[in-house]
């Protein structure tokens, strides 16, 4: 169970890494050169930022090259399950 301040780790599903494809328009998040957009199952390291109880919570993932992306309603589920956060760090 993840509490506020708690790094974990995100798997993408095909939804966010579709958004996440998009950058530079309404995200407000930018590429960087060089380095790829995560796909689904690319697996990064998040900070828990809302705990929603049962756990259910939003999560700022971490971009490789400094950004971030906020992940809202992520349910906890198993290592590599896409959409979901696992492996408290």
């Amino acid at each position: 169970m993840a509490t506020l301040g708690t790094m974990v780790l995100y798997t993408f599903d095909a939804a966010q890494a579709s958004i996440l494809g998009q950058r530079g328009g309404p995200t407000g998040n930018f590429r960087l050169a060089g380095i790829p957009d995560p796909t689904a199952g690319t697996t990064l390291p998040a900070l828990v930022v809302h705990d929603y109880g049962s756990n259910v919570h939003d999560l700022k993932v971490f971009l490789r090259g400094g950004t971030q992306h906020l992940v809202q309603n992520v349910i906890a589920g198993t290592a590599g399950q896409q959409g979901r956060y696992s492996a408290v760090v």
